[in-house]
């Protein structure tokens, strides 16, 4: 079987780390959300010490297009792999970001991304955590804007039938057990 396994999750969600994880375990490549992001912001000049909140710079309709379409992009070039970053994930931020500005450019979104979430052969959500989002200067602190992301994540792969598994927050290897064995 060819696994094209998705790690859904908000920022400091634990998703990144989880899904090199799984990657190692089954020996497939882990694509990486950074890979395509970081490219974009500093191509676009992003500043971290701005104030400005990265998802919301991301999150315009010409950047959030790009980042779909390159996404799929790497995910198309792949027989198998895990991603920490899926249709779910860009859906969810493109609404929480979009939704009262660009409402066209974010139904094409939320469209494109809705005829491919069935690509993936699993489905992973990594639940939010209220307590503190660690600094690294990539991601919004604020634990209630990724509720917010996260609630839009749920919502959304409900609304299109998805399955998936949750894997609570916590110990890595005891989440990558989890994942292993919903996986069979």
């Amino acid at each position: 079987m060819s696994y094209r396994i998705g790690i859904v999750g908000c920022a400091g969600s634990g998703k990144s780390t989880l899904a090199q994880k799984v990657a190692d375990r089954l020996d497939i490549p882990c694509l990486k959300s950074k890979a395509i992001t970081t490219e974009i912001l500093e191509r676009d000049g992003y500043d971290y010490s701005s104030g400005i909140q990265v998802e919301r710079f991301l999150a315009n309709a010409g950047r959030q297009s790009e980042i779909l379409r390159r996404t799929l992009e790497v995910q198309a070039e792949q027989d198998e792999f895990v991603t920490d970053r899926t249709v779910v994930d860009l859906a969810a931020y493109a609404v929480c970001e979009m939704h009262q500005c660009d409402t066209m450019a974010l139904e094409n979104v939320f469209k494109a991304c809705s005829e491919v979430v069935g690509e993936y052969t699993h489905l992973v959500l990594c639940e939010w955590d209220e307590g503190p989002i660690g600094k690294n200067d990539r991601r919004t602190l604020n634990p209630w804007y990724q509720f917010l992301v996260h609630a839009l994540e749920v919502g959304i792969m409900d609304y299109w039938g998805c399955e998936y598994v949750v894997v609570k927050t916590g110990d890595v290897d005891e989440r990558l057990e989890k994942v292993m064995e919903s996986i069979g």
